[in-house]
């Protein structure tokens, strides 16, 4: 049984974390929970393979098997490309680049704007930036929607006509 399981298994009364608590939460986290032990909340989650814990919003998250302070240097550690973004939110993921708005993708590695096109730091601008392969595929699925489309309007047309 790995250290994240026993801390569960410690704590079969587990609840879920409040609004406050979430945003608590970094997106690098990949369980998390809350329990109360002796009459304290603690915030239980999963960062990489350690399972660390927090009793709070207000406090730093620690590690579960030194209670050593998680640094902020480790938890910016994940994202790429930190350094060009402004007002980092480091546990939401969520910044601006360029005075726009922006948010890290952890599937794909790499910021994302809020309509969902990808960031791209190094090189051109985004509005000199080639459709990216995304745009693409969504570009190919838009056409082959149309297409289907047109097909199942022309073949309820012709058995309208056959009745």
């Amino acid at each position: 049984m790995n250290q994240w399981e026993k801390c569960k298994k410690q704590f079969p009364n587990r609840t879920t974390l409040t609004e406050p608590e979430q945003q608590h939460v970094s997106i690098f986290f990949t369980d998390h929970f809350a329990a109360t032990d002796q009459g304290q909340r603690f915030l239980f989650a999963l960062f990489l393979d350690s399972v660390i814990w927090s009793t709070g919003p207000s406090h730093p998250w620690r590690y579960l098997d030194d209670n050593d302070q998680v640094s902020e240097g480790l938890l910016t550690a994940e994202y790429l490309d930190q350094e060009s973004i402004d007002n980092l939110n480091i546990l939401r993921g969520t910044g601006q680049y360029q005075g726009k708005e922006v948010k890290y993708s952890i599937e794909k590695h790499c910021w994302k704007y809020l309509n969902n096109r990808t960031v791209h730091i190094h090189g051109t601008s985004a509005s000199e930036t080639p459709e990216s392969p995304t745009d693409d595929d969504t570009a190919q699925v838009e056409q082959l929607l149309e297409r289907a489309e047109t097909t199942v309007t022309s073949a309820i047309q012709k058995l309208q006509t056959v009745s």
